[in-house]
C-alpha cells in the first residue's frame, strides 16, 4: 500500500515540477499585477477590491439559494419515489 502511495506522489510531483517550469504561472501572475495594478492609485484599488467583495459574497449567496432549491426538488422527487415503491 505505501508503495502505490508512494507512486502517486511521486508522478504528482514530477508533473508539478514540469508544470513549475513550463507555464512559470507566478511570475505571470507577478508580472501582470506589477504592470497593471500597481500603478492604479490607492483609492481605485479599495473601491474595486469592495465591489469584488459584493459580487463575491451576492454570487456565494446566489449559489447558495439555487442549492438550496435543487436540494429541495431532489429531496421531494426521492420521497414520491419511496412513497409509490
Amino acid at each position: 500500500m505505501d508503495g502505490i502511495l508512494q507512486f502517486f506522489t511521486d508522478i504528482i510531483g514530477s508533473l508539478d515540477g514540469w508544470l513549475e517550469s513550463t507555464l512559470q504561472f507566478d511570475n505571470t501572475l507577478l508580472g501582470l499585477y506589477n504592470d497593471y495594478i500597481a500603478p492604479i492609485p490607492e483609492l481605485f484599488k479599495l473601491v474595486g477590491t469592495v465591489f469584488l467583495g459584493i459580487i463575491f459574497v451576492l454570487g456565494t449567496a446566489s449559489f447558495v439559494k439555487k442549492m438550496l432549491k435543487l436540494f429541495l426538488v431532489l429531496a421531494v422527487i426521492i420521497i414520491i419515489v419511496m412513497a409509490v415503491s
